[in-house]
């Protein structure tokens, strides 16, 4: 069975990043936080990580996207560009809420996790998750 190459971004915050993934293990990862939108940093950070990881889009077999809670506008950049690099390969696209991936950095703990998220203008977005 060949491995499974995962193209991961997330647009749902203030920063972006995407990272790939090859059978669970993180091949390359970015992350930009320089007060540019995400419809200027995504494409090519995603170039970028590709370039540095020697790989080609086409060598992509899934694309998994945020799907928030978090900035309308940067869902909607981040879920766009993914089906655009999807679409031409019919390549399957996954949603991931943005505080159950927060969530998964915990799985070893015990109890309740709590996820927060800064929703601006003195409000935030939380989950919990056992």
């Amino acid at each position: 069975m060949n491995a499974l190459t995962i193209l991961a971004i997330d647009s749902s915050a203030r920063a972006a990043s995407a990272a790939i993934l090859r059978d669970g293990q993180i091949l390359g990862e970015f992350f930009v936080n320089a007060g540019l939108t995400h419809c200027e940093t995504l494409l090519p950070m995603i170039d970028d990580m590709l370039r540095r990881c020697r790989m080609n889009i086409r060598e992509i077999d899934c694309f998994a996207v945020s799907t928030g809670p978090g900035s309308f506008t940067g869902i909607r950049i981040g879920v766009c560009t993914v089906k655009g690099l999807a679409a031409p390969r019919g390549v399957p696209c996954i949603g991931v809420s943005t505080l159950e991936a927060a969530a998964m950095g915990m799985t070893d703990t015990e109890g309740i996790v709590c996820c927060v998220m800064d929703a601006r203008r003195g409000q935030f977005y939380n989950a919990l998750f056992s």
